[in-house]
Parts: C-alpha cells; sequence; structure tokens
C-alpha cells in the first residue's frame, strides 16, 4: 500500500465498491452488492476507509439487541430480558492492505464510534458475530471480551469498558 488511508467516514452512492477484495466471498459481496441498500434503508451504517478513491476497508454497525442468556451472568446481571446493543455487522480489509494495521484501525473507529452511541441512546455492548476462528482471535487480540455461553463464535465488549478505556 502506498499512502495513508482516510479516516473511516460514511460510505457514500458514489463510492466505487466493485472492486474491492478481500479474500472473503461473503463479506466483499455484501458491500458490494449490499451495503448501500442497507444504508439507505436504516438496516446498517457502513463506514469505508479509502485511498485514492478506492476502499481499501469497511465496516459495518447496526443497532440491535442479544438476550440475557447469551451473556454472562456478570454482565447480564440486573439487565432486561433483552438487552440493547451495537452489531458490528461486518469488518473487512482489502487484500492490497492487509497486513498494515487497517483492521485494527477500524475496528478501534467502531468501538469508539459504539461507545458514543451508547451514551446517547443505551446500548450495553458491542456484539461481535465472529466469522471464523481467524476473525475471533483478531478481535479477542485487540480487545478483552466475553464469550457467549452460547455460542464461543459470538464475542460481548461491555461499551462502558470501552468508555472508560478511551477517556
Amino acid at each position: 500500500m502506498i499512502g495513508t488511508p482516510e479516516p473511516p467516514r460514511r460510505l457514500q452512492r458514489g463510492d466505487h465498491r466493485s472492486e474491492f477484495t478481500s479474500g472473503a466471498t461473503e463479506l466483499d459481496e455484501w458491500f458490494h452488492r449490499y451495503s448501500w441498500q442497507n444504508q439507505q434503508a436504516g438496516n446498517a451504517v457502513t463506514y469505508v476507509s479509502m485511498l485514492n478513491g478506492r476502499p481499501l476497508g469497511y465496516y459495518a454497525i447496526a443497532a440491535a439487541s442479544v438476550d440475557r442468556e447469551q451473556t454472562p451472568h456478570d454482565f447480564s446481571r440486573g439487565r432486561p430480558q433483552t438487552i440493547p446493543c451495537v452489531l458490528l455487522a461486518r469488518l473487512a480489509v482489502d487484500v492490497h492492505a492487509q497486513g498494515q494495521q487497517l483492521g485494527a484501525s477500524l475496528f478501534r473507529d467502531a468501538l469508539v464510534r459504539s461507545a458514543s452511541v451508547s451514551q446517547q441512546l443505551g446500548a450495553a455492548c458491542l456484539l461481535i458475530h465472529c466469522r471464523d476462528d481467524t476473525a475471533r482471535a483478531f478481535y479477542l487480540h485487540l480487545v478483552d471480551a466475553f464469550a457467549s455461553p452460547v455460542d464461543p463464535m459470538h464475542l460481548v465488549i461491555p461499551l462502558a469498558q470501552v468508555a472508560q478505556a478511551l477517556v
């Protein structure tokens, strides 16, 4: 990669997404075909990091909820049956930018945005559905997270913990 990518910004209609290739077909196809539609429908917002008009990485976040039983007891105690959260729906980096910390930078931006949202509307955690063991290891390397008691591929990060770390 030559140059420094721009900080993540909200996806725009004219962003050229068709050449983005992360190596994960389902993440690439979603970005190419559905990211703009989902954003326009209010289902998820996609943030992109660009370099010379080309997206090098993206993530998508959405409002969601998680059942109390799907979170560790220490976290869920005293919370409603359905806990409001932010869902990190997708995160991918183009093959031309992999290995250069862009994924970690995108994830940090997602954490900052999620913590900010939680202060404005109420969301107790960031929920991540990891697509595979590599993704799970990536997130656990970057942040302390709880594995869901019902699915170890679902990670829960308390947003109060994130907000405190950002101060």
